[in-house]
């Protein structure tokens, strides 16, 4: 009678905890494209979605590996593509633009003079449309083509395409900034100036706005070894630049940039006082900086760095709004590698000397918030304890979005967080477990982590792979697109709150 009423009461325990937690389902398992490191899903429509996989380009390769496929609404894999341009062609960029997934690549002929960007559609059938091009470059050779950057609008409804011409010494770096609506319309195209010297090597990070207003994050002193950046908008008109100042020695040292609901376009991250990296000894942070120009582009909101004590290995992930409230998003993050172990049953000299064992940290959470002047309001570090072999760390960073007015943070987590009961339990041997904590926007307070008790095939007990948790696509107000994989297969899957 008293196991019948402990089995009860369990059973009630996990009816109550799953209400309150996120509720997964899972398609069936695909067999994974080869060395899919960059993943995103793309594109959803009721009807369906894209995913993209690259796998960077190596040893005579000079474009990454493209992978597309398309799932339909009941989760099933439609197709699968390898759409990698041609070896004459730049790879440039893929994105869901127009209402289609479109893959930008660029190809110089000499017959032709110029280097020519177009797009080709890639349809929901796995068949490809007609290239349109999209802009061109004047060249004499090969080695003189330019380079082109193109990013799309969060809406999808503009595309913009930054044009960048080869080097030319003693002179001002150009650039020609063009802006596509629907169809592909160009709606305009100016060739600008910028206030520094040209070098051979240049950084420049386009972004558009639903409006149209256009701003490049640019790092101006690529000739030093100083981290300097400037954000430039332009509306069509006027080039006006908002320099990211920092006084003294400090330097960049980890950049995101993110557009606000309203349009905003903010760029922040964490700085550091002499510029250095120290592999394996832990690169030292000094503080936060943030900057925010509105919509139009004609107008700083705010541009504040915040000092804090000493923080070590945190990169920058992203920033989330909520009201006026700006929230900087950071992950402890660190590799480590050394030589593989040696197998005993394999002749002298057979293993390559070159392996290397890599281990990828995924370890603390860092979150910052800041008022509507950019004022520091609260920093919260949420802790997390994950780490992969030899996969990229593929499973180890997070997901972050802003639901039901709380920020939501869900993870892999080793399982030894959890006590001991639960976890022979509920997780049985899975050394990993899905896990979710919820912080407060305003105040930056944080709930307890708790392990979600329902995983299905994804973690948890008989699960078969881990939660890739910084590859997800909103669909609704509280449902996303998410997916898990292991070295092998995959499966995507819904998340709903």
């Amino acid at each position: 009678m008293k196991s019948i009423f402990l089995a009860f009461l369990f059973s009630i325990t996990l009816i109550t905890s799953d209400a309150q937690e996120p509720v997964y389902t899972w398609s069936a398992a695909n067999t994974k494209p080869a060395m899919n490191v960059d993943v995103q899903i793309m594109g959803y429509t009721p009807e369906g979605y894209f995913v993209v996989s690259k796998k960077p380009a190596s040893g005579m390769e000079f474009s990454p590996t493209i992978t597309v496929e398309y799932f339909n609404d009941k989760q099933e894999r439609i197709f699968v593509k390898n759409v990698t341009p041609t070896k004459q062609e730049d790879y440039v960029n893929i994105l869901y633009y127009n209402k289609s997934l479109c893959l930008f690549s660029a190809l110089y002929t000499k017959e032709s003079g110029k280097n020519s960007l177009t797009a080709t559609r890639i349809n929901t059938d796995g068949t490809l449309g007609k290239p349109v091009e999209m802009g061109s470059l004047l060249a004499e050779k090969l080695s003189d083509r330019g380079l082109f950057n193109v990013s799309v609008s969060p809406d999808g409804s503009k595309a913009l395409v930054l044009s960048q011409p080869d080097y030319v010494k003693g002179e001002n770096e150009k650039i020609t900034i063009s802006l596509f609506g629907d169809q592909f319309t160009k709606i305009w195209s100016v060739e600008k100036t910028y206030p520094y010297g040209w070098t051979k090597a240049v950084e420049n990070r386009p972004a558009v706005n639903n409006q149209g207003t256009v701003f490049i994050l640019k790092k101006t002193d690529m000739k030093s070894d100083g981290n300097a950046y400037s954000i430039f908008s332009f509306d069509g008109k006027e080039l006006k630049e908002y320099k990211i100042a920092m006084d003294g020695n400090k330097k960049v040292a980890s950049v995101v940039q993110a557009f606000a609901p309203n349009g905003d376009f903010t760029v922040g991250g964490y700085y550091n006082e002499d510029g250095k990296v120290r592999a394996g000894m832990g690169t030292a942070l000094h503080g936060t900086f943030l900057s925010r120009i509105d919509q139009s582009g004609n107008a700083a909101k705010f541009a504040v760095i915040t000092p804090f004590e000493k923080r070590k290995d945190i990169i920058a992930k992203s920033i989330l709004f909520h009201d006026n409230t700006s929230i900087l998003l950071g992950e402890r993050y660190y590799i480590s590698s050394q030589a593989p172990k040696t197998d005993p049953t394999k002749p002298p000299g057979s293993t390559d000397m070159f392996a290397r064992d890599y281990t990828y940290y995924g370890e603390d959470i860092i979150i910052d918030g800041f008022d509507a002047a950019g004022k520091s309001l609260y920093y919260t570090s949420v802790e997390k304890e994950n780490r992969s072999n030899n996969d990229n760390g593929t499973s180890v960073s997070y997901f972050a979005d802003i639901i039901k007015g709380k920020l939501v943070l869900i993870f892999m987590n080793d399982k030894d967080d959890f006590d001991e009961k639960k976890k022979v339990v509920v997780f049985g041997g899975t050394p990993k477990v899905i896990a979710h904590v919820g912080v407060d926007p305003v105040t930056g307070k944080a709930t307890a982590m708790k392990p979600i008790l329902n995983t299905g095939d994804v973690g948890g007990k008989g699960g078969d792979m881990y939660l890739r948790p910084d590859v997800y696509l909103r669909t609704g107000e509280t449902s996303y697109i998410i997916r898990a994989e292991n070295t092998s297969i995959y499966r995507m899957g819904k998340l709903s709150f």
